[in-house]
């Protein structure tokens, strides 16, 4: 329970007035809870999509994601950013480690943090509710996946070398089966489809990372996240789309 609330405390703005002693090994252990943390967040979108009793969709999906942002406090959006400006850089890959770094967000980095949203923004507007609260969880079973099939890249320590380096088969299979259970309740077998091609894609994106940086970092898992997220948005929306075209 002690890491499931510093999972909390650490992935989300939910303030936790519970004291006790921090330890790391309490944090680590608990990595496969992601997607629990995601669930939360879900459970957050879920209550604000329900004005669209009162309110249009395309201007719901707006509100569902500002909710997203200010629970989560942008946490992963740096990383999204980050990753376009150094990763999609064209630079080798020490420089490209280092414009990671760098606190500073590029151009890149601003149109990538634009298109996601926009995406999302839109994608909300056509998909049914169970998908919207599905989001947030695929999203973080992807990251402990990706983390559970990679290296850390950099030299020296990160933020995300205890994440990488703590993450195995037995984090991403839990990871995945909690998702997986997730996924059947809120939407049925078609959710369950849509999530094996999401962690496919995320083998791909993993071994795109590792050919151009070594590895993965902290900032690249906040880019899985954000990423997938979207790409999970967007394979439903298309399953959905082709589902009503196809003849009864």
């Amino acid at each position: 329970m002690k890491g499931f609330l510093l999972m909390i405390t650490f992935l989300t703005r939910i303030p936790i007035k519970i004291n006790f002693k921090y330890k790391s090994e309490d944090f680590l252990n608990a990595i496969f809870m992601m997607p629990l943390v995601g669930l939360i967040i879900g459970g957050f979108m879920y209550l604000v999509a329900l004005s669209s009793r009162c309110f249009d969709k395309p201007v719901v999906s707006v509100f569902i994601w500002v909710c997203y942002i200010w629970i989560t406090g942008g946490l992963h959006i740096d990383g999204l950013a980050d990753s376009i400006d150094g990763v999609f850089s064209n630079r080798g890959k020490e420089r490209a480690l280092e414009i990671m770094k760098d606190s500073r967000v590029g151009t890149f980095g601003v149109l990538a943090i634009f298109l996601v949203y926009a995406l999302n923004i839109v994608l909300t507007s056509y998909v049914e509710i169970g998908y919207i609260i599905l989001t947030p969880i695929v999203g973080r079973c992807c990251a402990v996946f990706a983390a559970s099939i990679s290296v850390y890249a950099r030299p020296e320590n990160g933020m995300g070398k205890g994440i990488i380096e703590t993450c195995g088969t037995k984090e991403a299979v839990l990871a995945i089966m909690i998702t997986a259970v997730a996924s059947y309740l809120c939407v049925g077998v078609e959710a369950l489809a849509i999530l094996l091609w999401i962690i496919l894609l995320t083998i791909g994106l993993v071994k795109y990372f590792t050919n151009r940086i070594g590895g993965m970092t902290g900032d690249t898992i906040g880019f899985t996240v954000e990423f997938m997220q979207s790409i999970f948005l967007l394979i439903s929306y298309v399953v959905i789309t082709l589902t009503k075209a196809l003849p009864a």
